[in-house]
């Protein structure tokens, strides 16, 4: 293996913006290889591909967000030199029950077109070894691509989670519960390049369980990892004992709370430079977040609400969180419950949210957020 043959997608379509994109890919895939000790020759790109060459092992790219495949590769300076590779690779192809070569050119000058390349290194191939060829389900598939004078040949294409690199999109404040939903909706802004500050609002005795979420969700921020602050809930627990004085105000207490979660974030994305928050909602899932209740949480908001995860299913939420390791953390160290109303509403009415929301912060005297960020 002499490189790393990186490919991307969607970033290639960016227009004039598109050398900005390819830009903090590349850094990012640095900052990854630096940060888990692969050491490297050197890191390049041309014609939609990124190079990493001589590398101390292959690293896990898949971590990487904005990657979308990468191949363990070899370099070489003409066809011939690709044939002689081939004759070498008894190995390979000796006890295989079957091949293909795929060539593509990212240079239309040269002259042998793709087809004729994947003929030529078959026979090659096929009279070396006699492994019969199969085009439509070979054992191995050799992978062939002319670049700027110079044949980069592959057996392995693996498989990124693609996106755009964390960093090209702008910051954003996440409402982060340490439940299964709002890491995986956290993971899934970052897919789409956003840098990411988590806001976690704590209850109890901070346990292993949010910094483990924070791990595993830095593993995909590449040099970019989030940045986590803790807001105690004991600052606003006179908020809390207001609602639950009045049976009729304790039904809202959700909504309320969540109304003060999502100001407060507020504020920290103002404080912070970032451009909008995130939260883990998905449609009418529990009580809190049918579509009357999340109007009614998010009413008022100077800065827009994203909620990646609103049309999926619980179902499809867990597999997420646990191909990228925030599951387990998420239901090993679970909280106690916060102690709702046995009928929380679930179709609030704006008229009495705003009643019971200035009822609350007037006989609080102050606003839940004041005392952890200040009055400005």
């Amino acid at each position: 293996m002499d490189l790393i043959l990186v490919r991307y997608g969607e970033i290639a379509l960016k227009g004039a913006n598109r050398a900005k994109f390819e830009r903090t890919l590349e850094e990012n895939i640095r900052a990854y290889l630096k940060r888990e000790g692969i050491s490297f020759s050197g890191v390049s790109r041309k014609r939609s591909r990124i190079f990493i060459f001589n590398p101390s092992s292959v690293p896990d790219l898949s971590e990487v967000l904005g990657v979308v495949s990468y191949s363990p590769a070899w370099e070489f300076a003409s066809l011939e030199e690709v044939k002689d590779f081939l004759r070498s690779q008894e190995e390979v192809f000796k006890n295989a029950s079957s091949f293909r070569i795929t060539a593509s050119r990212a240079d239309k000058n040269y002259p042998l077109t793709s087809p004729e390349i994947e003929r030529e290194l078959g026979a090659v191939v096929h009279g070396t070894f006699s492994t019969p060829v199969d085009l439509k389900n070979p054992q191995v598939n050799v992978g062939v691509e002319y670049i700027d004078e110079f044949f980069y040949l592959y057996f392995e294409k693996i498989p990124g989670w693609g996106g755009l690199p964390v960093g090209s999109s702008g910051k954003l404040v996440v409402l982060l519960s340490g439940g299964i939903d709002s890491p995986v909706a956290a993971f899934l802004m970052m897919k789409r390049g956003a840098e990411l500050i988590l806001l976690h609002f704590r209850r109890e005795p901070l346990t292993d369980r949010i910094g483990e979420i924070h791990a595993a969700l830095s593993r995909f921020s590449a040099g970019r990892e989030p940045q986590l602050v803790i807001m105690e809930l004991g600052r606003v627990k006179k908020f809390y004992d207001i609602i639950r004085r009045r049976d009729e105000t304790h039904r809202y207490m959700c909504v309320l709370c969540k109304h003060m979660m999502l100001r407060t974030a507020e504020k920290l994305a103002f404080k912070k430079g970032a451009l909008g928050i995130v939260t883990g909602d998905s449609l009418a899932q529990v009580a809190s977040q049918t579509l009357e209740n999340l109007a009614a949480q998010r009413y008022g908001l100077k800065l827009p609400v994203y909620s990646p995860l609103i049309g999926l299913d619980k179902t499809e939420i867990v597999n997420i969180a646990k191909k990228i390791g925030t599951y387990t953390p998420s239901i090993e160290h679970r909280e106690k419950p916060c102690p709702i109303h046995s009928h929380p509403v679930t179709k609030a009415r704006m008229d009495k949210f705003f009643q019971f929301w200035d009822e609350v912060t007037e006989k609080l005297g102050y606003l839940p957020w004041e005392k952890f960020f200040g009055k400005k």
